[in-house]
């Protein structure tokens, strides 16, 4: 069994391995030279944001904040111009590095009204206390390949 020493270890790696993988999608995305990705303050997170959009993940979080070690936590997603096909090809591209990172659930955390509803059309459900939602890679991924909108 891993130490906490190699837990971080891995977790640093993880959450690095996501932010090279967010930056170039948002390179060919939105046509950024420069995504305006950065690693987070805490150790597993990775803010990316520019005039287009303002994203924050944390990378399979220790289990010690509600969410467990397998699980990517959208924190904040937000894009300029709404209903224009964004969030669906970010939770694509989310689904598509789920392999690589690892992780096998995606949360969204304290969704507004807006984010439950853009959820529940991929199969997220409510997790934990508060707004919470979560779903597993393959379920998200199953609604996606079914175009439910």
């Amino acid at each position: 069994m891993p130490n906490d020493e190699e837990m971080l270890k891995a977790a640093n790696e993880r959450t690095r391995a996501f932010a090279a993988l967010l930056t170039e999608y948002l390179q060919v995305q939105f046509g950024y030279k420069r995504p305006g990705v950065r690693l987070g303050i805490s150790r597993c997170s990775v803010d990316a944001r520019t005039a287009k959009y303002d994203l924050y993940f944390r990378v399979t979080p220790p289990s010690m904040h509600g969410w467990n070690s397998d699980t990517l936590v959208v924190s904040r997603i937000g894009f300029t111009n709404q209903r224009q096909g964004h969030g669906r090809a970010l939770m694509q591209f989310l689904v598509e590095v789920a392999d690589e990172v690892p992780y096998t659930h995606i949360g969204v955390e304290q969704a507004n009204p807006d984010a439950t509803a853009f959820g529940a059309r991929f199969g997220f459900v409510r997790y934990g206390e508060g707004k919470n939602l979560l779903a597993p890679v393959s379920t998200v991924m199953s609604n996606l390949r079914h175009g439910r909108r």
